[in-house]
């Protein structure tokens, strides 16, 4: 039997097309009242839960959902490294790409980096021309394609593939946090 959050998380994923990679305003109403009314047992999948791990995970649905702000008020309060990646993935959704750099500063070399890396290089010739994951290098990415306003080239396609193993990878790391 599927949990809630693999229910949301099976939805988000069936996404067409694609999020954008920065979006204007909510995919599903529904999904964000069922994000929200999720306990912290529910949003963990733990007896024992931490706080941040339920926190974080509420944060990453809810920006996957593309409710950015709900996303950025979660993030912006959680202090750890993890907090800092949300923040500095929503900046990049809204569009703040500079901002978005600069609380990418404070994550390090995160753990999911190396996974995301292999993943995202299966799917663009650009990043495989990288030695690793780089997250500055990838909101440059963003930018180009966002202010050129071309979201439905394969270079953008690319991207918002690549965004969407992102969430998975990040979603799954803030569970276990």
């Amino acid at each position: 039997m599927m949990t809630k959050v693999e229910k949301l998380v099976q939805r988000l994923e069936s996404r067409h097309p694609l999020p954008l990679l920065c979006p204007n305003e909510a995919w599903d109403a529904d999904i964000t009242k069922q994000i929200e009314q999720l306990s912290i047992k529910e949003l963990t999948g733990r007896d024992e839960p931490s706080e941040l791990a339920a926190l974080a995970t509420k944060s990453a649905l809810l920006l996957w959902n593309d409710e950015l702000d709900k996303s950025h008020t979660i993030s912006q309060g959680l202090q750890q490294e993890l907090g800092s990646y949300l923040h500095g993935l929503m900046h990049r959704r809204e569009g703040d790409f500079s901002n978005a750099k600069y609380w990418y500063s404070f994550v390090g070399d995160h753990p999911m980096y190396e996974t995301l890396y292999e993943k995202a290089a299966s799917i663009s010739e650009q990043v495989r021309s990288w030695a690793k994951w780089d997250p500055y290098q990838f909101i440059d990415a963003v930018e180009k394609v966002v202010k050129r306003k071309v979201e439905e080239t394969e270079e953008a396609e690319q991207l918002r593939r690549i965004q969407v193993i992102e969430l998975t990878l990040l979603l799954q790391y803030c569970q276990k946090a």
